[in-house]
């Protein structure tokens, strides 16, 4: 053994008595099942007289660390050794059992062998682990390579494709702008025939001015309809190449859509449920915003993964610190305690439309409660007009916030049935009505008496309320978008992550002169333009308007891959180099609407990976009959 046990021995005589009145302390390292080695250091020559008397034996009192009490033992003595080339001389004595408790020789010799086999046995599951590790950590390495190759594959996909999106767009733009010119010569050509029919015989120097010039008209228009039939040859054949790079990259879009979603699940907390909203910001590492757990919340529901869906529901439910019953802008993913202190409308009715298309899904009614207790909080906010102010201590009004209340109360009034809900919606659409659309401009505004640019306020408009529901209130749904298009729409030199430099369209979060920067893309706010130009596509093409629907089409090809473009790889053990997509396309710098996109080149956003996948499969959050679904 590589331990000892303490062995006090007596000598003696065969009927038990006492050869030697002293005890002589001993110890034994080396035990079998009928006996045990006992060292001694020498005594002198009268004591190994005394041990070689005549059938003398040997009383052992045994004294293992593992037993609560001593061990009597008899044995007589086997053999007997002297070791003198040790210092002190020591005595070696084969003691034979004769008398011992068998419980406790039992004891003694399996105890031994546990020693014995103890560090063969670490050493085994040593190897065992430590091939365990290496296997998890070649399979880690594996899945990393594996994960960067298909990100790789898809930007560079992205890219082919943005470049054959981007000519077929060009080609409208141009076709746009002719069938304009083309529309104006018609006029012309009527004014002209109109004052060539006024003419009196005698002007006939007046009459030929006015030929030549119908003439003239004449020539441009078959001048342009040759252009146009051209330029629809053009886009055929792109339109073709476009669909042949689409079939082509179907497997590796399908395979990094599951990435992305795999991204935002591996980065749930089990305890608390909740999911962090960046990766790679460290002064944002571990803040969950309530806004970004509703889209994460969908996208779980999109996926079936109604038991994740209902961790995030379920921390808000029971677990979440509130302020007046209503929940703060964000909470410690690892501890849930509160993160942010402020507390504003949106999020909380955001939270309810996670809770709503729960439900709408599900329909056990668990959170339905939820979602009613964040209705009654948020009429505290409501004026006589039926707009809702920005949140507790805050006097402000948000377009933004006012169309998520018109989405949430529809919601609400369909799953309850309550006619309450019904009347909080219509007022708040008055309210909008009123002041969030400017209808000299046919602009949205960003708040009552705000007129700043927010390209959100712009995309929602049309997602929370629907084509429809903005004509019947006479707002020029394609001149909101037109105006969007203007003075939010960028195009940035963007760093691949192999460091190669790309050009990048999309959408800045405001009008970026006036921010006072250069243009910076929003990955979510482009992804929220993308959900809308859906949203036109599919009403248009319902109308029987099947040039509108195609251009919005166009729209959402081209600015589907230049989101693409940005992805990047999570650089976290946790990501395992999957694919997300960062909060914008330039680190650290002023969004125009009081913060600033998160540090870090390589930062992976939540909401912008959730938004860019609402946008790839065409999920509108604000309509409870979008049912999209999307196997994991």
């Amino acid at each position: 053994m590589e331990t000892v046990f303490p062995v006090e021995v007596e000598v003696l005589k065969e009927t038990g008595e006492k050869l030697s009145p002293h005890f002589l302390q001993g110890f034994t390292r080396n035990v079998s099942e009928g006996g045990m080695c006992v060292e001694i250091k020498s005594a002198g020559g009268q004591t190994e007289e005394t041990l070689f008397k005549p059938n003398a034996r040997l009383g052992l009192t045994i004294n293992p660390s593992f037993l609560r009490d001593p061990v009597k033992a008899v044995a007589r003595i086997a053999w007997f050794q002297k070791r003198e080339d040790l210092l002190p001389a020591t005595l070696l004595i084969g003691a034979e059992y004769l008398e011992i408790d068998k419980t406790a020789q039992r004891r003694i010799i399996h105890y031994a062998r546990q020693l014995r086999w103890a560090p063969r046995l670490t050493l085994i599951a040593g190897i065992i682990v430590a091939g365990f590790l290496a296997a998890v950590f070649y399979h880690n390495q594996t899945l990393i390579v594996q994960n960067k190759a298909l990100v790789r594959q898809l930007v560079t996909s992205a890219q082919n494709k943005s470049e054959v999106a981007g000519s077929i767009y060009e080609l409208q733009k141009r076709r746009a702008a002719l069938e304009a010119e083309l529309a104006k010569a018609r006029e012309t050509i009527k004014g002209l025939e109109a004052s060539l029919a006024s003419l009196t015989v005698e002007n006939q120097a007046q009459k030929a001015l006015y030929e030549g010039q119908i003439g003239s008209v004449l020539e441009r228009q078959k001048s342009i309809g040759a252009e146009l039939d051209l330029i629809e040859k053009d886009r055929q054949k792109l339109r073709t190449t476009y669909e042949k790079l689409k079939e082509v990259e179907k497997l590796t879009a399908s395979a990094a859509l599951r990435q992305m979603y795999a991204w935002l699940k591996s980065h749930q907390n089990l305890y608390t449920g909740l999911v962090a909203s960046f990766e790679g910001d460290p002064l944002l590492e571990d803040w969950a915003f309530t806004y970004d757990q509703s889209l994460v919340c969908q996208i779980f529901l999109m996926f079936g993964d109604v038991k994740n869906a209902e961790a995030i529901l379920s921390f808000y439910e029971s677990r979440a610190q509130r302020g007046d019953n209503g929940f703060y802008n964000a909470y410690d993913v690892v501890d849930g305690r509160i993160a942010e202190s402020t507390m504003h409308v949106g999020p909380n009715l955001w939270l309810g439309i996670a809770a709503l298309q729960y439900e709408n899904r599900v329909k056990d009614g668990r959170f339905l409660a939820l979602a009613k207790e964040i209705g009654e909080w948020t009429l505290n906010f409501r004026d006589a007009e039926g707009g809702i102010k920005g949140g507790p201590g805050f006097e402000w009004y948000s377009t933004e916030h006012n169309l998520d209340a018109y989405a949430f109360f529809s919601m609400l009034y369909r799953q309850t049935g309550d006619e309450k809900h019904r009347a909080v919606r219509d007022k708040v659409l008055g309210w909008i009505q009123k002041y969030a659309y400017s209808q000299r401009e046919k602009r949205m505004n960003r708040g009552k008496g705000d007129a700043t640019i927010a390209t959100d306020a712009f995309s929602w408009a049309v997602a929370a309320l629907g084509p429809e529901t903005l004509k019947q209130m006479e707002f020029d749904v394609e001149a909101i978008i037109g105006f969007a298009e203007k003075h939010c729409e960028v195009a940035v030199d963007y760093q691949l992550p192999d460091g190669k430099m790309v050009k990048v369209k999309g959408f800045d979060f405001a009008k970026a002169a006036n921010v006072g920067r250069g243009g910076v893309v929003s990955t979510e706010w482009t992804a929220q333009m993308i959900v809308t130009y859906r949203i036109l596509s599919g009403y248009y093409r319902s109308r029987g308007e099947e040039e509108k629907a195609v251009l919005y089409e166009d729209k959402i090809n081209l600015y589907l891959n230049e989101i693409q473009k940005l992805i990047v790889t999570s650089p976290s053990r946790t990501g395992q180099g999957r694919g997300c997509l960062p909060y914008a396309s330039i680190d650290h710098v002023d969004t125009g609407h009081g913060w600033r996109t998160p540090k870090g080149r390589r930062t992976g956003s939540l909401s912008a990976t959730a938004y860019g996948i609402f946008a790839w499969v065409g999920y509108n959050p604000f309509d409870l009959e979008n049912r999209k679904e999307v196997g994991s």
